[in-house]
């Protein structure tokens, strides 16, 4: 079944600053970043068309304005 999932990682091109790459189906499809003091979302080019649920989304947002904003 393919699903949505999230792994909380670091940066190896940034200082290893905390980053989330979103996958789906074990594909990473887009990342989620710090970028000075707000979260911004890189969604990878992808030939597929994605439809990412919005309330897993939210949390995810939510999880990662806890762990990587100060």
């Amino acid at each position: 079944m393919k699903q949505w999932t999230a792994d909380f990682t670091n940066d190896p091109y940034n200082d290893y600053s905390l980053i989330i790459e979103v996958l789906y189906d074990d594909e990473e499809v887009a990342v989620i970043k710090q970028e000075q003091n707000e979260l911004t979302l890189q969604v990878y080019p992808n030939d597929k068309e994605l439809i990412i649920p919005i309330d897993w989304l939210s949390a995810l947002f939510i999880e990662a304005k806890k762990r990587m904003i100060q």
